[in-house]
């Protein structure tokens, strides 16, 4: 009972820490590009980025043109559209919008784990990632691992099912359903579920018994995937790749699974055909996680002409992609078992999971403090400007248009007052752009060169970017 109260403590905390993560959090970047798109189908019956691609390709600014979706994210932005249609367009509608996902990804792990697992490891397990910083952080950014997550767990739900002989025809079908979700919501090919979905229906067909492979053919296979990806997009394999990988490996392996995840299991010798099966998938995912992170730092390289430092330092949250692994993990755990895997109560690395549990309280406890930048701006700008006035930011290349699109929402998010926005390099003379594209507004970074005159006056903004609007 004692066990029980302190595990339901802490899931009362990571509810509080996700509804904080919701109030106080800006949206991430992706979040403000996904829903620039959603809003715009609204507006207009098209799916369409009016100011402009994201990827720069080397260029030095931006052009105003229509990028359309084609369908791509076609999953997550019907989510966001049912969302916006019922509740409306506006920053405080998203941030509800993720803390329902979130809330409703633990309800998932909460109901799927006692079912299988029993209600211990279930309160257990729920309350573990209510707390887990990277998921914390999904509330507070709108990013998609929180329904990831709850699409991953049905989808191993019915794994489980199909390997007990239950019902298993429906839970083929729920699992191809919710493989065809998640690659749409990654902006991948849902037919491409087909492929993935063969290994499960294997299952039916051969009965195999899958076993998990020894820790160096996991790494050969990581190393073969991410070969294979990064030639098929670059047409090369980079020497970055070298250096790359295994931080990679490590980052993903070391800090977001084991150390934030699994540091404190007892992890069991026991062995059967569920828990087998599970940490096999487990490393499949996980390989296959590793060489799509790796591939896309080495095409932001590629496309931004960056180095590899400044690519791995802006897009270093990259790795919580692997957070999906979390359940996988752990129930490969339970099932090995028939008492609780996840337990205080003579637990030998109950002090290691009481520091864990520490830290990560910490961690989400700093992440609330981050600057919400140019969100707020947008929110500033939007009672200042004025309908058909055009806006310049002036920023370095990488991330550069994510960040643009974050005024789209809270400047014009009804697509209906012609305001355009543009990008240009810090490093260039951008004064010509002023009166190419009638520019009314300019918004600079810390180290950007100014070429206004007298015409120009500072507008007065509570972010720490330097704002000047046209006065004549």
């Amino acid at each position: 009972m004692q066990e029980r109260r302190i595990w339901f403590s802490i899931l009362a905390l990571g509810v509080l820490l996700q509804i904080l993560a919701a109030v106080f959090m800006p949206l991430g970047l992706d979040a403000h590009v996904h829903s620039t798109y959603v809003s715009d189908k609204i507006a207009d019956g098209d799916s369409t980025l009016d100011w402009g691609h994201l990827r720069i390709d080397g260029s030095n600014q931006s052009i105003a043109e229509e990028i359309p979706a084609d369908d791509k994210w076609f999953v997550w932005h019907e989510i966001i559209e049912v969302w916006f249609q019922i509740f409306g367009i506006s920053l405080m509608s998203l941030h509800i919008l993720s803390l329902v996902l979130s809330f409703s990804a633990l309800g998932v792990v909460y109901y799927c784990t006692r079912k299988l697992w029993g209600e211990q490891n279930a309160i257990a397990l729920t309350a573990i990632l209510s707390i887990y910083s990277p998921l914390v952080r999904s509330t507070g950014r709108l990013y998609q691992e929180s329904i990831v997550i709850l699409c991953a767990t049905i989808i191993l739900y019915s794994i489980v099912k199909i390997l007990r002989k239950e019902n298993h025809k429906f839970w083929h079908f729920t699992c191809l359903i919710f493989l065809a979700s998640i690659l749409s919501i990654k902006g991948l090919p849902a037919k491409y579920a087909l492929y993935l979905y063969l290994p499960i229906l294997s299952l039916e067909i051969y009965r195999p018994k899958y076993r998990p492979v020894s820790k160096p053919t996991l790494l050969a296979i990581i190393a073969i995937i991410t070969s294979v990806l990064v030639w098929i997009r670059l047409d090369k394999i980079p020497s970055d790749l070298l250096v790359i990988l295994p931080i990679t490996v490590f980052v993903s392996g070391i800090i977001y699974l084991y150390i934030g995840v699994l540091l404190f299991s007892t992890n069991s010798k026991e062995r059967n055909l569920e828990s087998d099966y599970l940490s096999l998938l487990s490393q499949l995912v996980f390989a296959g996680l590793c060489g799509y992170i790796t591939m896309l730092f080495l095409v932001e390289m590629n496309t931004l002409e960056a180095t590899r430092e400044v690519v791995q330092d802006r897009f270093r949250y990259i790795y919580r992609y692997v957070t999906v692994l979390a359940v996988p993990l752990w129930w490969s755990q339970m099932a090995k078992q028939k008492k609780p895997a996840l337990k205080l109560e003579g637990n030998k690395n109950r002090s290691v999971m009481s520091i864990m549990i520490a830290l990560m309280i910490i961690i989400n406890s700093y992440i609330l403090t981050l600057d919400r930048g140019i969100e707020e701006l947008g929110e500033e700008l939007y009672e200042e400007i004025e309908d058909g006035e055009n806006i310049l930011y002036i920023a370095d290349p990488p991330l550069a248009m994510h960040r643009l699109y974050t005024l789209q929402i809270t400047t014009d998010p009804g697509h209906d007052r012609n305001i355009t926005a543009y990008w240009a390099d810090e490093d260039i003379d951008w004064s010509s752009i002023l009166v190419e594209n009638q520019i009314s507004w300019v918004i600079m970074t810390d180290d950007t060169a100014n070429y206004l005159d007298d015409k120009w006056t500072i507008f007065e903004t509570q972010t720490s970017h330097e704002v000047y609007h046209l006065t004549e």
